[in-house]
């Protein structure tokens, strides 16, 4: 089926999300489309509605001006077990999703093509900080202390870093350790109460961290951070170790040239990124090793996940 300018745009966007074939460029040879899944995982702090739009608005551009297919379910977004099961049973090409997925399909996915976000954007680092006047040094000092932690689709490796760090100053878990853990969605909500005293620390994202500072520059000056992570990839796009389809390089070239198109840009404003550039699973060492760290606490601990 293809989307020709007489259909309405009603009619474009219905075969947009159907499941028939599609045509290559000259209408001849059928041409099988991109198998496409998103993880609920990278949108929890984005409006559903206003990301599927924009899913649906940049996904037709796609198609019209590329000639490049893409199937995804109408719904576009997929809860993490569809997504791990989509991936074990091999019926998508390329996923996007967060590194913790990632680890528990690893073996059925292609290392050699990691689709995430370029520059500085593209790695993200935990603070945990506190109020510079709390007297609060070191890690040790907020036993049985207030902990605010940020949670977002970039914090999604926060608690197993905040678990390596307290095993390796040998503080125990963090539930016995600190006094109280609160969980925020906004970076405002985990950020001022530690600045006000409300709360003694809390772990948040360096960018989240950075904007507050440009916001109010006297929170830069007043907290510090105890304790940082190394720079770590934690949400991209990926392809299946199977899919070897024609399209497959064309769907990487669409993403490195997302700044150039109106609906591209679209995208990445809502998702808060500036371009997306091809690593490989070397980028993904940094993370994939706090994981395998906190497994191991775990299992020494006797936690279950």
């Amino acid at each position: 089926m293809e989307i020709r300018p007489t259909h309405t745009r009603r009619q474009a966007l219905g075969i947009l999300l159907g499941t028939g074939g599609w045509l290559s460029a000259n209408g001849a040879e059928p041409t099988p489309p991109v198998r496409l899944a998103i993880s609920e995982s990278l949108v929890a702090d984005v409006n559903l509605t206003d990301a599927r739009a924009a899913m649906q608005i940049w996904l037709k551009r796609i198609e019209a001006d590329l000639n490049l297919a893409v199937q995804f379910e109408p719904k576009i977004f997929e809860p993490t077990e569809e997504i791990l099961r989509r991936v074990r049973g091999g019926t998508v090409d390329t996923v996007a999703l967060n590194v913790v997925e990632y680890r528990q399909v690893a073996g059925f996915l292609d290392p050699s093509h990691i689709i995430a976000e370029s520059g500085a954007g593209g790695t993200e680092r935990y603070l945990l900080l506190v109020n510079r006047k709390s007297g609060i040094q070191h890690l040790a000092d907020l036993r049985k202390r207030r902990l605010s932690i940020l949670k977002s689709p970039k914090m999604c490796v926060a608690d197993a870093w905040l678990a390596t760090i307290l095993d390796e100053a040998h503080c125990g878990l963090a539930e016995a350790f600190f006094g109280t853990i609160a969980v925020e969605t906004k970076v405002s909500r985990v950020v001022l109460p530690t600045f006000f005293g409300q709360t003694d620390a809390c772990l948040t994202s360096q960018q989240g961290f950075e904007t507050m500072c440009e916001l109010n520059p006297q929170v830069g000056k007043d907290l510090v951070a105890v304790a940082t992570s190394a720079p770590m990839v934690v949400t991209f796009y990926v392809y299946h170790r199977n899919y070897r389809g024609v399209s497959r390089e064309r769907f990487a070239k669409v993403y490195s040239d997302l700044p150039n198109s109106p609906a591209g840009r679209q995208l990445s404003v809502l998702f808060q990124f500036d371009a997306l550039v091809v690593k490989d699973t070397a980028s993904l060492a940094p993370a994939l090793a706090v994981l395998d760290s906190a497994e191991r606490i775990r299992e020494r601990n006797g936690v279950r996940k």
